[in-house]
C-alpha cells in the first residue's frame, strides 16, 4: 500500500511539473496572460568597475574577473499583449570590484583591495516574451529584458591592504581605507585603521545611469504564479568617481587643504612612478562605469484572480 501511495504521489508531482496550461485569454484553466504581476527577485553576479587605466595597467594593479556579490527587491510589471509587457523594479545591489597588484617587486609586496559600493537601485524594463498561437498551452516560455536604470548610491567603502610576500606568514605592512568621507591608514602594529582625515566630498557620485540587458525563461508553477530565470547584464554609462575638487582635513587640524583624489593616479591606488612620467604620462583619469554579469530568478504572482 505504501509503495501505491508513494507512486501516487510521485506521479502527482510529474503531472504538476510538466502538465500544459492554456495560455489563451479564455482558455480551460483561464489561466492570467494579461494585467499585472508582482514578486521578489533576487540573484548574484560578478561585479567591476570599468576603467581604461586600471584595464590597462602593468602588474601594479590586475582587475579581479570573478568578484561576486548579489542584488534583490521587488518587481512589478504590467502586460499589454501576451509578449510584451512594461514593468520596474525596487532593488538594493551591492557593485564594486575586486583587485591585486605587485606593489613593490624589489621588496615582493603584493596588494589586495576591494571597492564596495551600494545601491539603491531602479531598473524600467520592457518585457518581451515567447507565444506561438499554434500552441498556445506550453508551460515554459522564453524572455528577454532590457531598459535604463537610475541608482542613487547609498554608501561605499575603498580598503587596501599592503602584504609582504617574502616574510613568513605574509604579514600585512600597509594599507589605508575610506568609508564615505573618512580616510584611515593602516597601523601595522596595531593590525587597526585609524583615522587620519575626512573630506568635506564624497569620492563618488550620488547617482548613476545604465542600462539592463537580459535573457532566459519562465516556468508557471501553478495558476497564477511564474518562476522566471534571467541571464542578465548591467552596464552603466555615467562615471561613479567624483572628479571635482574636493576638500580635506587632517585629523586634529581645522584648516582645510585643496586635493584632487583621482587627478594624479597612474591606476587605482597607485600615483606615477618615474618611468610612466618619461613614457608622456598625464593626470587624466578617464570615466570609471560599473558593470555586472549574473544570473536571477524572479517569484511573482499575476494580480488578475
Amino acid at each position: 500500500m505504501k509503495k501505491i501511495l508513494l507512486s501516487l504521489v510521485l506521479l502527482s508531482v510529474f503531472q504538476a511539473s510538466f502538465g500544459q496550461y492554456d495560455y489563451k485569454l479564455n482558455g480551460r484553466n483561464d489561466v492570467p496572460v494579461l494585467g499585472g504581476s508582482t514578486g521578489l527577485v533576487a540573484g548574484g553576479f560578478t561585479a567591476m568597475l570599468k576603467n581604461r587605466d586600471d584595464i590597462d595597467a602593468d602588474a601594479r594593479l590586475d582587475m579581479e574577473m570573478m568578484n561576486f556579490s548579489y542584488g534583490g527587491g521587488l518587481d512589478q510589471m504590467w502586460w499589454f499583449q501576451p509578449t510584451i509587457g512594461f514593468g520596474f523594479q525596487l532593488m538594493y545591489w551591492n557593485a564594486g570590484a575586486a583587485y591585486s597588484g605587485l606593489f613593490d617587486s624589489a621588496n615582493n609586496i603584493t596588494l589586495s583591495a576591494k571597492t564596495s559600493l551600494t545601491y539603491f537601485k531602479v531598473p524600467l524594463l520592457f518585457h518581451f516574451k515567447s507565444y506561438n498561437r499554434y500552441y498556445p498551452d506550453r508551460k515554459v516560455r522564453f524572455n528577454a529584458s532590457f531598459g535604463p536604470y537610475v541608482a542613487l548610491m547609498t554608501g561605499y567603502s575603498d580598503e587596501y591592504t599592503l602584504y609582504a610576500e617574502n616574510q613568513p606568514g605574509r604579514p600585512a605592512v600597509g594599507g589605508g581605507s575610506v568609508s564615505g568621507t573618512s580616510v584611515k591608514a593602516y597601523n601595522a602594529g596595531t593590525s587597526s585603521f585609524d583615522e587620519t582625515g575626512t573630506y568635506k566630498d564624497g569620492l563618488y557620485n550620488p547617482f548613476e545611469l545604465g542600462f539592463v540587458f537580459g535573457v532566459g525563461g519562465e516556468l508557471r508553477i501553478s495558476r497564477r504564479t511564474v518562476l522566471s530565470i534571467l541571464v542578465r547584464a548591467d552596464i552603466g554609462i555615467s562615471d561613479v568617481e567624483n572628479k571635482r575638487k574636493n576638500k580635506f582635513k587632517f585629523k586634529g587640524t581645522t584648516t582645510e587643504v585643496d586635493q584632487d583624489p583621482w587627478g594624479n593616479l597612474y591606476s587605482k591606488y597607485y600615483g606615477p612612478n618615474a618611468l610612466d612620467l618619461l613614457r608622456g604620462w598625464e593626470a587624466n583619469r578617464p570615466a570609471t562605469k560599473n558593470l555586472s554579469f549574473g544570473a536571477f530568478v524572479t517569484y511573482k504572482k499575476y494580480l488578475r484572480k
